[in-house]
């Protein structure tokens, strides 16, 4: 019989293979390949599947080559622990869960499968791939070295289910994926096939459907991630999250790369001890928040969430102003920082556009929604329309031009309410001529306003005035700070 000792003190009941005192399952690869060479991976193989066939669904101490498990049915968790497998492929199966205790894998591939719980803990893992899987429980990947991590398609199905109750505190542990204390880690993805492993399952006759799901849960939780610090990887995307649906939790991060966070719904947001070597990328995200995170989470994130390099936030949705107005504003400084003044305001412009929105919205009495309101159209009219917030030199240019040499002469042209002293207007081009010395506040003297002349003279001085002032205090802020 095997000699295999179980933690619980059991042995192992198989029968050890020839001049060995373990059985196949358990026999060391230095052993069984000196003993059986090529011969043990078949060995292993057949020996693995025996017992699955038989409904075993826990391997303690097994040394294993390349196994696939396909088509099984258990109510039971799958268990492995204390184990070192080459390669796991687990494929179109519906089991209890998978636990993987103190384990070294080099490859695992979960791939088509509804489960209820997957607990990953203490194990070495160089690559991690969950594809197209149903789950009703969560998943815990905590306190490992993962190198590479992967999620595809992978979505909560499971009913909703009442939050426990613990230090007088509900939370929800239903629809959970959560990522913690790996080390080691060169890359974390949701929704990003690799090209290598695309070629492995097309090798395993895997078919690999190119249509994806989004990652949907109830919350995503990525915390206490050591990132391999090789200076070869520091430049590439060390954490890609793609069409994630759910709360998102990010924790304790030293992010040695750049981050990206590319279309989902994304509710709760929290970023918290973030710090990002490189850049950080929003494209087509949608974001919401409800009171209490505005009131709690948000006004830290400027604290909590620190750029090295630029933020991008390009075509994202926000549940509201106020949560628009703070990711711009991060976005804006961290250019700033890098010396792109340019780039720089065209976040500055979109964050004063969210400040706005935010006076639109405000609520209470009415007198004071009203006063909020003709702030917010005072804005648009004086400040936005002619200069994006100070950000546009060409605009008040180009307004000016077309006030002055179009609109107001044909208004003095359409009322005839312009004379001359000595001289007689006999084209459009005089009222033009009026027009420019009048925003221009020359005033010759060689014609003048008459009746409602007056109001249109006094209206474009005043215009012509405080254009140029615009314009100047636009031109010098662009190129002379």
């Amino acid at each position: 019989m095997c000699e295999y000792v179980y933690e619980n003190g059991r042995k192992c009941e198989l029968k050890a293979v020839e001049g060995s005192k373990y059985c196949a399952l358990h026999i060391p690869y230095d052993e069984g390949e000196r003993l059986f060479g090529e011969r043990i991976e078949e060995l292993k193989e057949e020996a693995f599947n025996q017992e699955i066939q038989k409904g075993v669904t826990y391997f303690e101490g097994v040394h294993l080559y390349n196994i696939r498990i396909s088509d099984f049915r258990s109510e039971k968790s799958l268990i492995f622990k204390n184990s070192r497998i080459k390669s796991l492929v687990i494929e179109s199966s519906k089991v209890g869960g998978l636990m993987l205790h103190n384990c070294t894998i080099n490859r695992l591939v979960i791939i088509d499968n509804k489960l209820k719980t997957i607990l990953v803990k203490n194990c070495r893992i160089f690559g991690l791939n969950i594809l197209r899987l149903d789950f009703e429980n969560s998943i815990y990947i905590r306190d490992s070295v993962v190198r590479y991590l992967m999620m595809n398609s992978v979505e909560h199905v499971g009913k909703e289910k009442p939050s426990e109750e613990e230090y007088g505190e509900r939370g929800h542990v239903y629809g959970r994926i959560e990522v913690s204390g790996l080390r080691d880690v060169r890359r974390i993805t949701l929704n990003v096939m690799y090209p290598l492993l695309k070629k492995y399952l097309k090798e395993l006759g895997i078919e690999i459907k190119e249509r994806r799901r989004i990652v949907k849960a109830k919350m995503l939780v990525i915390r206490n991630i050591q990132f391999d610090p090789n200076p070869r990887f520091k430049r590439q995307v060390r954490l890609s999250i793609r069409n994630f649906h759910g709360q998102l939790l990010l924790e304790n991060l030293e992010v040695l790369g750049h981050m990206e966070i590319f279309g989902g719904r994304i509710k709760l947001p929290e970023f918290v001890h973030m710090n990002i070597h490189n850049n950080l990328i929003l494209k087509g995200t949608s974001f919401y928040g409800d009171s209490t995170w505005n009131l709690t989470v948000l006004p830290n994130l400027i604290a909590e969430l620190n750029v090295s390099g630029f933020m991008i936030v390009e075509k994202c949705r926000f549940s509201n102003p106020r949560m628009e107005e703070i990711f711009y504003r991060l976005a804006r400084t961290s250019w700033e920082k890098s010396g792109d003044k340019e780039k720089a305001d065209e976040y500055y412009y979109l964050e004063m556009l969210a400040k706005r929105k935010e006076k639109l919205s405000v609520r209470g009495k009415r007198y004071r929604r009203l006063l909020y309101k003709a702030e917010a159209y005072f804005e648009w009219l004086f400040v936005d329309l002619t200069c994006k917030y100070g950000t546009d030199w060409k605009r008040p240019i180009l307004i000016w031009l077309i006030a002055v040499n179009v609109l107001f002469p044909l208004v003095y042209y359409m009322t005839e309410s312009v004379e001359g002293l000595r001289a007689i207007l006999n084209s459009f081009l005089d009222y033009e001529y009026f027009s420019i010395v009048t925003a221009t506040t020359l005033g010759y003297g060689d014609y003048h306003p008459a009746g409602i002349g007056k109001v249109f003279a006094s209206l474009e001085a005043l215009f012509g005035m405080f254009m140029w002032a615009v314009f100047l205090t636009v031109f010098a802020r662009k190129y002379m700070r």
